[in-house]
This record gives structure tokens, C-alpha cells and sequence, in this order.
């Protein structure tokens, strides 16, 4: 494991749910994190069209009920964003509204100097308010820093995802 960067000094960044007019930087923040993904995995190999697949993807959820885009701007640039969804499961399970972090990604600059923990506060505070009760996210068994940061904001390891490559 590459050794934990010290931390700079905290930022005050301003955390706001984004618009159409930030998914360019959005999609370059993302690519940032894809790279390094498919570095720890090729099941996280973006395809050709990442660039305008992702774009969809997010513009897809901005001003929706049931989700929400956030992005933490600072100096006048955008340094990092997050993404959440609410679900509801199946009438057979006691706690039905269930969040669910997609992303939190910090431009390499900005990291540990808050922003990351700024954005998920924003996501969990939203999810909070809108009646979750448990919020999920999944982490790349080969990101110590990840799974670092969320077991730090209190996030505990309940269920193990398995693959397996057959073509």
C-alpha cells in the first residue's frame, strides 16, 4: 500500500447542487477516477464513449426527486462532486428507503483537505432529510484510501461483491 499523503491545509469550498452547466468538469473529474479504477481492475475500464455516456448518466439525474448531484467549487473552479440516489425496496423489507452514494470525487489537488468529507455530508444530510434510514455505497477492494475514507465518516463493511471474469 503506497503510503497515506498528508493532509493540507482545509479548504472552504462551497458545496451546491449542480446544474447542466457543470457536467463538463463533472465528466473530467470522473475521468480522473475512472482512470485510477481501471488501474485497480479492468471491470472498470471506461468504454470508448465514456465521455458522453457519463455526461447522460449525471444530466439524467439532475433535478430529480430521487437523486442528487452536488459539487464543491472553490477559487472559481469546481474540485470535486457527488452523486446519490434514493431507492425504495420491496414491501418485504422493514426499512424500504435506501440511499445510495455513487460518487464522491475530489480533483488529486484538493484531496485531504476536507472536500471529499464536504460533499458526503451534503449527499448523507439530503438522504437524511428525505427519510433514509441506511445508505449503501460499494468500494474497489484495491483502494485502501477509499475504504479509509468512508470507514472514517462511519461507514462499516456489510456484504462482499464477487465477480468472476467468463469471457
Amino acid at each position: 500500500m503506497p503510503p497515506r499523503r498528508a493532509p493540507g491545509a482545509p479548504i472552504d469550498c462551497e458545496i451546491r447542487p449542480a446544474t447542466v452547466r457543470d457536467l463538463s468538469d463533472i465528466v473530467e473529474i470522473w475521468g480522473e477516477l475512472a482512470l485510477h479504477h481501471a488501474g485497480l481492475d479492468r471491470a472498470f475500464a471506461p468504454s470508448r464513449r465514456w465521455r458522453e455516456e457519463y455526461r447522460q448518466f449525471i444530466g439524467g439525474l439532475i433535478g430529480r426527486d430521487d437523486a442528487l448531484a452536488v459539487v464543491a467549487a472553490f477559487g472559481g473552479d469546481l474540485v470535486g462532486f457527488g452523486v446519490g440516489r434514493i431507492s425504495l425496496l420491496p414491501a418485504f423489507f422493514e426499512h424500504r428507503r435506501r440511499g445510495y452514494v455513487h460518487d464522491v470525487v475530489t480533483r488529486e489537488a484538493y484531496r485531504r483537505r476536507g472536500v471529499g468529507r464536504s460533499l458526503a455530508d451534503a449527499l448523507l444530510a439530503w438522504m437524511d432529510e428525505s427519510g433514509v434510514s441506511t445508505v449503501e455505497l460499494t468500494v474497489a477492494i484495491n483502494n485502501p484510501g477509499a475504504t479509509a475514507f468512508w470507514s472514517r465518516l462511519g461507514f462499516v463493511a456489510y456484504m462482499q461483491h464477487f465477480k468472476r471474469d467468463i469471457g
